[in-house]
C-alpha cells in the first residue's frame, strides 16, 4: 500500500512547487498598488494554495494510505454540508452516522484493494442500509425525502471521489514513470489547472460577462474562461501523460494512424 516514490513523482512535484513559488512571487508584485481588501483576498487565496499543495503532496508521497484517508475525510465533510443544504432534522441524526461509516467501510475497501466489493458497495448496500435504519426507527414522514437525498449525495461524494483514490489500485501494467500516484496527480493537475485558466482567462477576456454559461447558477463563468481553461487543460494533458500515465503508449480503439495515437488519449482526457 505504500512504496518508494519514484524518481519522476518528486521531480514533478517539485516542479508543482517550484511554479506554486513562481506564481507567489508574480502575486505578491502584482499586488504592490492593489487596495487592502483586494490584497488580503488574494494572499488569503495564495495562503490557502500553499495549505492544500502541502497537504496534497504528503498525502501523495504517503502513497494509497495517505489517499484514503484524506478522501475519506474529505468526503465525510463534505457530505456533513450536503445534509445540512437538505434540510436534514435531528431526528434523522442515526441515517447520518450510518452513512459516515459506510464512508469509512467503503474506502477501507479501497485500502485493502477489495476491486469487487468496491464496485457495488455504496450503489447496493448504502441504499439497503439507510432505508433500514429509517425503518426501524419507524420514520414515515419525508422518508423518501431524506433516504433519496441522502443516496445521491453518497454517490456522488463518496462513490464518486472515492474512484480517485482507487486509481491506486490499478495494475502494475498500467502504471507510468511516476507509479500508482501518477494517475492521481494527471487527475489532480489537471482539474486544479483548469480551475486557475478558467479565471484567469476569463477575467482577461470575459471580464464583461457578456458571454455568460448559466447567468442564474454562476454569474462569473463566461464562455471565454471556459473555452481557454479547456485548451491549456488539453496542453497540460499531452505534456505530462508521458510523466504520469501510460496514455498513448498502446495502441487503442479507434484506431488511427501510428503517429496520431500517442495524442488521441490526453486529448481525450483533457476535453473530459
Amino acid at each position: 500500500m505504500t512504496a518508494t516514490p519514484s524518481i519522476t513523482l518528486l521531480w514533478v512535484l517539485g516542479g508543482i512547487f517550484a511554479s506554486l513559488a513562481i506564481g507567489s512571487v508574480v502575486r505578491l508584485i502584482a499586488l504592490r498598488k492593489a487596495d487592502d481588501k483586494k490584497r488580503r483576498q488574494r494572499l488569503a487565496s495564495l495562503r490557502t494554495w500553499w495549505i492544500l499543495a502541502l497537504v496534497w503532496g504528503v498525502c501523495i508521497l504517503a502513497g494509497r494510505v495517505g489517499i484514503c484517508v484524506l478522501l475519506a475525510v474529505a468526503s465525510i465533510l463534505a457530505f456533513r454540508e450536503y445534509a445540512a443544504l437538505l434540510g436534514v432534522r435531528d431526528d434523522e441524526r442515526p441515517a447520518i452516522n450510518a452513512a459516515y461509516a459506510i464512508a469509512v467501510i467503503h474506502y477501507l475497501l479501497i485500502l485493502f484493494g477489495q476491486a469487487s466489493a468496491f464496485v457495488v458497495f455504496v450503489p447496493v448496500a448504502s441504499l439497503a442500509i439507510l432505508a433500514g435504519v429509517q425503518l426501524l426507527q419507524g420514520k414515515s414522514k419525508g422518508y423518501i425525502r431524506t433516504t433519496g437525498g441522502l443516496f445521491w449525495g453518497m454517490m456522488v461524494l463518496f462513490y464518486g471521489m472515492s474512484h480517485a483514490a482507487y486509481l491506486f489500485v490499478l495494475p502494475a501494467s498500467s502504471g507510468g514513470p511516476a507509479g500508482p500516484a501518477g494517475w492521481f496527480l494527471y487527475l489532480l493537475i489537471l482539474t486544479e489547472a483548469n480551475d486557475i485558466f478558467q479565471a484567469i482567462v476569463g477575467r482577461a477576456f470575459g471580464a464583461h460577462k457578456r458571454h455568460r454559461i448559466t447567468p442564474t447558477v454562476s454569474p462569473n463563468k463566461t464562455w471565454e474562461g471556459f473555452l481557454g481553461g479547456m485548451l491549456v487543460t488539453i496542453g497540460l494533458a499531452v505534456m505530462l501523460a508521458p510523466w504520469l500515465t501510460t496514455l498513448g503508449k498502446t495502441p487503442g480503439a479507434p484506431a488511427l494512424p501510428a503517429p496520431l495515437q500517442p495524442w488521441l488519449g490526453p486529448v481525450a482526457a483533457g476535453l473530459v
